[in-house]
């Protein structure tokens, strides 16, 4: 009879992880752990840039869309909690009214209640908007791509965050972190 060697089973030499395997699992984990987190973020903060970039885009979407039609005179109204884009309209001879535009991009707007208010200042000089229901222009728009300068200031009202939207004579709109 011959002598055999001992056999070991298969599955016993593959039975643990090695530690390289260890490792390659552990750093896919805090990879994924640190996309998550950034991707996150501050929710009021993301808010508040996503609100900003908005008003920043119907500006600029309001000011093209009156240097390609000609038409009446436009305005943007901002409340506390609002803004939208205002038509001139002509009541009879001797009056006319600012009404919103009735449109998803340019129309009435509302902003999270509680996150984010709006303040408008023009001429460096800050003015806090009325909680009024009604809409008034604050910066008007005019046909050939003027429009009044002025800065709109997002606050997030349970911290400190801003965010501020400058306008200028020339149509220029700009979107800034810190105070221009």
């Amino acid at each position: 009879m011959s002598a055999s060697p001992a056999r070991r089973p298969a599955s016993a030499a593959s039975a643990g992880f090695t530690l390289i395997e260890v490792l390659v699992v552990l750093v896919l984990i805090g990879v994924i752990a640190g996309l998550a987190t950034l991707s996150l973020g501050n929710g009021a903060e993301r808010e508040l840039r996503k609100e900003s970039d908005r008003l920043a885009a119907v500006l600029r979407l309001a000011r093209d869309e009156l240097l390609i039609s000609g038409g009446n005179e436009r305005a943007l109204g901002l409340r506390r909690d609002s803004y939208s884009v205002l038509d001139l309209v002509l009541l009879d001879d001797a009056s006319r009214e600012w009404r919103p535009v009735q449109d998803p991009q340019l129309g009435p707007h509302w902003l999270t209640e509680g996150l984010i208010e709006l303040d408008f200042e023009a001429d460096e000089q800050a003015g806090r908007l009325s909680g009024s229901t009604t809409w008034t222009p604050q910066i008007r728009l005019g046909n050939t791509g003027e429009m009044t300068p002025g800065l709109i200031v997002l606050t997030e009202t349970k911290g400190d965050l801003k965010r501020y939207i400058r306008t200028d004579l020339n149509g220029q709109i700009e979107v800034f972190s810190e105070r221009p």
